[in-house]
């Protein structure tokens, strides 16, 4: 069984640049990935939503932004594993063993990149949302030309509300944004531009305490918050914009510190408390931590640098340009 340098638990944005780095730094590469598609939260949650917040993308669709970043890291051919979960891992003389779903992994370090970890849904607190999933109520949003010509509502007020309507909105004959307070927890560009954009109407403060239809949505009904009458909204589509409950399943049985659903790392390395063992992006917690994309790519550099060092302690704990990189060209091939 060939033994890998760094083995990547998490496939999404973070785990897909630190495959590319590990690569381009001539460390042989697996990612480990329980979905059975590269990309993680965008691709799996809002592959259409808009990202503005990347360097490079004045904006971005979350998808491409995936295909970008899977193309990057496949131009370095790391070895990768798809529809795989971790369910232990075990300390070794040369490093770890991953215990899989699918079979047994060695690897001389470990890099966590699980983002919020399983996308488990928020649910929407209505009558007969349940009854209408996939038929109208959408916690996983479809291609937005899904919604071409028909009566949306989203619920919610934070950036993933916010900007699920401003999308929805493109294609939707009218849009309504339904939500519990007066004001939004998002982006002031986002909270911008859904004042200007005409096809969306905001009820607030209002929540959703009902849903209905025969086969398939017909209506909403909302009601202010408080005192009110209720009154019904016409619907074809119900997309939440609630959010997720992170859970991070077995890694929590690993023996690393946390912070809630989070891994407490050094932010100067990104070293958790088990010795060969690295966390970055959305998963990893420290003082001060910002949870972005462009953060966790940042964190890659670090953790990546610590890991070489690691790996090979003539290396000095920092990176060289790639531009000054042989392997940038022509990168080593991985083990079988």
């Amino acid at each position: 069984m060939a033994v890998f340098d760094v083995t990547i638990i998490g496939g999404g944005p973070v785990g897909l640049f630190g495959a590319t780095m590990a690569r381009l730094h001539g460390m042989t590469a697996k990612i480990i990935e329980s979905l059975p598609e590269l990309g993680g939260q965008l691709y799996a949650l809002y592959p259409e939503k808009p990202i503005f917040d990347v360097g490079g993308f004045p904006s971005i669709p979350a998808k491409d932004l995936a295909a970008q970043l899977i193309a990057q890291t496949e131009r370095f051919h790391p070895t990768i594993c798809l529809d795989e979960s971790v369910l232990r891992i075990e300390a070794t003389e040369s490093g770890y063993r991953l215990y899989t779903s699918q079979g047994v992994h060695e690897t001389r370090a470990i890099l966590i990149t699980v983002g919020i970890g399983a996308f488990v849904p928020r649910k929407l607190p209505a009558n007969d949302a349940e009854r209408f999933e996939g038929r109208g109520v959408y916690y996983f949003v479809p291609a937005l030309t899904a919604f071409a010509g028909r009566q949306v509502v989203v619920v919610g007020g934070g950036d993933t509300a916010v900007d699920w309507a401003l999308a929805i909105a493109q294609h939707a004959a009218s849009t309504t944004l339904v939500h519990r307070r007066n004001e939004f927890r998002a982006q002031p560009e986002s909270l911008r531009l859904l004042r200007e954009t005409p096809r969306i109407h905001l009820k607030t403060p209002y929540e959703m305490i009902g849903v209905a239809g025969s086969d398939t949505l017909t209506s909403v009904t909302i009601k202010p918050v408080g005192d009110g009458e209720p009154e019904t909204v016409r619907a074809d589509a119900v997309v939440s914009g609630l959010g997720f409950l992170p859970t991070l399943g077995p890694v929590k049985d690993w023996g690393l510190a946390l912070e809630g659903n989070a891994i407490t790392v050094a932010p100067t390395s990104m070293a958790t408390n088990l010795r060969g063992v690295w966390a970055c992006g959305d998963v990893a917690q420290y003082p001060g931590k910002v949870k972005l994309i462009a953060t966790g790519f940042g964190e890659i550099g670090i953790a990546i640098a610590q890991i070489r060092t690691y790996l090979d302690p003539s290396k000095k704990g920092h990176l060289p340009h790639s531009t000054n990189i042989k392997s940038a060209k022509a990168p080593v091939e991985n083990p079988a």
